[in-house]
C-alpha cells in the first residue's frame, strides 16, 4: 500500500511540473502576443522598443520555463 502511494504522488508531482510548464508557456504567448500588437498599431521608435522588450521578456519566460521543468522532471525522476 504504502509503495503505491509513493507512485501516485511521484505522478501527481509530474502532472504538477507539466501544469506549471504549460502556464510558463501560456504567459510566454501572452507577452509575445502583446509585442505583437504594440508593433503593428503603434508606430513609434519609443513603441518599437517596448514592443521588442516585451518580446524579448517572452522568449525569455519560455526558455526559463523550459529549463525549470528538465530540472525538476529530473530531480522528480531521481526520487
Amino acid at each position: 500500500m504504502r509503495d503505491r502511494r509513493h507512485y501516485f504522488a511521484r505522478i501527481r508531482t509530474q502532472l504538477a511540473n507539466e501544469r506549471t510548464l504549460m502556464s510558463y508557456y501560456r504567459g510566454s504567448l501572452a507577452l509575445v502576443g502583446i509585442s505583437a500588437f504594440i508593433f503593428k498599431f503603434f508606430v513609434s521608435w519609443l513603441f518599437s522598443a517596448l514592443s521588442l522588450i516585451f518580446l524579448i521578456l517572452g522568449i525569455s519566460m519560455a526558455v526559463y520555463g523550459t529549463t525549470r521543468y528538465f530540472r525538476f522532471k529530473k530531480k522528480i525522476l531521481r526520487k
